[in-house]
């Protein structure tokens, strides 16, 4: 009998000192262990409500014009629709020669639908990058990243560029991400106090000698650029970018209340105003005349960058000669690209499982997919359909 309650109180404190384990763990970032118990939920890019605390990023109410007559045949357009339903989409927007010609929804969602579209974000700080060199509040894209972030002043990580940061060669440690809570990958993505995260992370190899595609190279630019304005990060996206543009509200997920965003992804927005972003690009950075974003900007984020020919600053460029685009070393995640691009000039923001705009200067196209991630996502589907369907002559 005294050997059962001596087995007995073992247990118990066992028990208590788990629970005293859990509690600290808790108390250590309660974002994190709330998301991580409910990340589920977050599978979901249409489920905006579970990526709080949110910060509103007030846009406008601009129309884009609507045409049903155009340049792209009825049976590509078809073609394209099909391929959208295929894979799962909840949105399928085509914009060519200057309207609106398809805008689909799917699954219950609608025009003023909200997504995470994830990665693309990153081509949206990239924008307002330039904004912030052209209004004088940066100097240069050449500039170390330490000028800005007092942490890295005296370190080596602060000679690390801008553009280092911007075109994913910062030399940064890579990573594998693991859906573990204590990896710093998922911390990044669910947890508090990301700044101090991503400032944690050591340098692992000569900056600018390998692409290595890296969520906190993207955040630390945040961090640069939100210094460097001296406001909000989603102030400045609102007054700079978002209202010019005449897009719908978004708004930025926060790692807590009142803290800092998630420049690396998570941008809560809807189908029409990632096409008000596609179109702007389509124009050279012009919105209803005005120069939002400068010409020269746009045009250098989609020079390819030194290390990957496929790839500008924060945009993707073009057809992999291998068929197959990869991010880093550290993942096994590809995206099939099943046949060249018809067309040389192609640019397009990636998020993760299949989230796209793509822009098409040369045939004034822009076509905004948003849907269920799809690991098979193809990547040539979608422009090539409709770059066949164009009709001659008109």
């Amino acid at each position: 009998m005294r050997i059962v309650k001596l087995l007995f109180g073992g247990l118990a404190g066992l028990i208590a000192l788990l629970a005293l384990i859990g509690s600290g763990l808790y108390l250590s970032d309660p974002w994190l262990w709330k998301r991580y118990a409910t990340s589920l939920q977050g599978l979901d890019v249409s489920n905006v409500d579970w990526r709080s605390p949110a910060e509103v990023v007030p846009g406008g109410d601009r129309r884009l014009p609507e045409n049903v007559v155009n340049g792209i045949s009825a049976e590509a357009l078809r073609e394209a629709m099909a391929y959208a339903e295929q894979t799962e989409s909840y949105a399928l927007l085509i914009h060519h020669r200057g309207a609106l010609v398809v805008e689909r929804y799917w699954g219950g969602h609608g025009p003023d639908s909200r997504f995470d579209t994830a990665s693309m974000h990153k081509s949206v700080m990239a924008l307002l990058l330039g904004i912030a060199i052209d209004e004088g509040h940066i100097g240069s894209i050449n500039d170390p990243v330490g000028r800005y972030v007092e942490e890295w002043a005296n370190d080596p990580r602060g000679e690390i560029t801008l553009r280092q940061l911007a075109t994913m060669s910062s030399g940064l440690l890579v990573e594998a991400f693991r859906p573990s809570p204590f990896s710093k990958g998922m911390r990044l993505v669910i947890g508090s106090n990301i700044d101090e995260l991503a400032l944690s992370l050591p340098l692992d190899e000569t900056p600018g000698t390998r692409f290595e595609y890296l969520n906190f190279s993207s955040q630390v630019l945040g961090i640069a650029l939100t210094r460097a304005v001296g406001m909000r990060y989603a102030e400045y996206l609102s007054q700079r970018l978002w209202q010019p543009l005449g897009a719908p509200d978004t708004a930025v997920w926060l790692d807590r209340e009142g803290g800092s965003p998630r420049t690396f992804c998570c941008l809560l927005a809807s189908a029409p105003a990632w096409m008000h972003v596609g179109v702007m690009m389509l124009n050279e950075g012009r919105v209803d005349g005005r120069q939002v974003v400068p010409a020269q900007w746009l045009a250098e984020m989609t020079t390819p960058s030194a290390l990957n020919p496929n790839y500008g600053l924060k945009v993707w460029l073009g057809s992999p000669a291998s068929g197959v685009r990869t991010y880093n070393s550290q993942s096994s995640l590809e995206v099939p690209h099943s046949e060249a691009y018809l067309a040389d000039d192609v640019v397009f923001l990636d998020g993760a499982g299949g989230q796209r705009v793509y822009v098409i200067p040369s045939a004034e196209l822009v076509i905004v997919r948003i849907g269920k991630s799809r690991m098979d996502w193809d990547d040539a589907v979608l422009p090539n359909a409709l770059l066949r369907g164009r009709v001659p002559g008109t």
